[in-house]
């Protein structure tokens, strides 16, 4: 009768532990007094003079709201402030490619967005990103033309290309010589390095890095400073990228953000003493965040170290995704809530998306203390197991807004991007 009493009493307890647990699933968060009259529509944006770098995150990678958001947080940029160049979580050299179309010259832009670095950028937002570009400068005057950069270090093959097209600008000899030895030691296409030969190759990128600076004026003559310094960049990227490929066991992400801060900080330099701009980065929240989101991600914090107040972050969340995510056979569709209190308040309102700038909040009120507190916020990249589903650390990440950026653009539902297959 007693071991009957103990296992009624114990499936009760297990009983009302489930209960428990499925009323915090589905439990939906309250409303916050005085949202709807704190946030405003993207168009509305306003950046605080001095700043030099504003950085816009992406909650997801796959979701067309967030991918369209690059290109209208940058319009809004472009109208109201000096910010004339765009920097993305993309390939280094594929985005200077990208860019000699964007300044009038030939291409399909189709096809160059295969070059901006990942499958997921392959989609009609990032080609009409391209397009926007490129037509913005037919119409621009000189001083008011836009730019297009990548911060990433993870492919060699456009940074060897871009350097091979200017020494054919400038020398013949050297664009002959300088071709022919990355062609053999970094082969053709992707991932062909000969890693046996790594201190060859990173000899040769200082030799060309040490032609560059040392001929600087005479091949300036020919083309310009800034094609010259992008091209250097472009070998100290493939030293990054053989650094990564090859030397580091551990600290992958924290050397590809160290990596990106230092391009991040190239490319600032060049826009400033040459255009007089400043830079808008696009890349994943978890990499601009000011503080460490993630024990991986350390670039905004870098930043945000470097720069004070001049560096300005919009960080983005959704309430409900549905999310295109990488799969064993492919690509999977998979639907996500982030529990996120401050998206959820959109899904009351008439629009899907709200700009909320944290400075135009009263501390003391219900909203500054919500923004002033640790809530869950969404973060999907680009990896995907079952668990994601059973388990919120893998799809969630805890954090207090005011401390991670300084302000937010909310949406209550995203939807996935569609990759083109070709």
């Amino acid at each position: 009768m007693k071991k009957n009493t103990k296992v009624i009493i114990a499936a009760a307890v297990l009983l009302l532990a489930a209960v428990v647990v499925c009323i915090a699933l589905f439990k939906k968060p309250g409303r916050i007094e005085g949202f709807d009259t704190a946030v405003t529509s993207v168009e509305n944006i306003r950046i605080p003079e001095g700043t030099r770098i504003v950085a816009l995150g992406e909650a997801t990678h796959g979701n067309r709201e967030f991918q369209e958001l690059k290109l209208e947080v940058f319009k809004v940029l472009v109208e109201n402030t000096d910010i004339r160049a765009l920097v993305l979580e993309g390939d280094y050299g594929g985005c200077a490619l990208v860019n000699e179309y964007i300044q009038g010259g030939e291409g399909n832009p189709r096809e160059l967005v295969k070059h901006l670095g990942y499958r997921i950028y392959r989609t009609q937002q990032m080609y009409d990103l391209i397009e926007w570009m490129r037509e913005y400068n037919m119409t621009a005057p000189e001083e008011d033309r836009v730019r297009l950069y990548g911060m990433d270090i993870q492919k060699d093959t456009d940074d060897k290309i871009y350097i091979s097209n200017l020494y054919k600008r400038i020398d013949d000899a050297k664009y002959e010589d300088y071709s022919s030895k990355m062609d053999e030691l970094l082969g053709d296409s992707y991932d062909t390095y000969d890693a046996s030969r790594y201190d060859e190759i990173i000899a040769l990128m200082d030799e060309i890095c040490g032609d560059l600076e040392a001929n600087h004026e005479e091949y300036a003559g020919k083309t310009s400073e800034t094609e010259i310094e992008k091209a250097r960049i472009a070998a100290l990227v493939i030293k990054d990228f053989m650094e990564l490929e090859v030397k580091i066991t551990t600290g992958f992400h924290e050397y590809r953000d160290t990596a990106m801060k230092d391009i991040v900080d190239r490319i600032l330099e060049l826009e400033e003493s040459e255009y007089g701009s400043g830079i808008m980065i696009g890349c994943h929240n978890n990499h601009m965040t000011e503080e460490l989101s993630t024990r991986f991600t350390f670039l905004g914090a870098y930043l945000k170290e470097d720069y004070g107040d001049s560096y300005f972050s919009i960080g983005t969340d959704y309430y409900l995704t549905e999310d295109n995510l990488p799969a064993p056979d492919g690509r999977t569709l998979e639907k996500f809530c982030s529990d996120d209190v401050l998206a959820y308040q959109v899904g009351n309102m008439p629009e899907n998306m709200y700009y909320l700038d944290f400075d135009s909040v009263d501390p003391s009120s219900p909203l500054g203390k919500v923004i002033n507190r640790t809530v869950r916020t969404g973060s999907l990249g680009e990896d995907f197991h079952e668990l994601y589903h059973f388990i919120k650390i893998y799809h969630q990440v805890k954090m207090v807004p005011t401390e991670m950026y300084d302000a937010m653009i909310l949406c209550y539902e995203v939807h996935p991007i569609e990759i083109w297959e070709d």
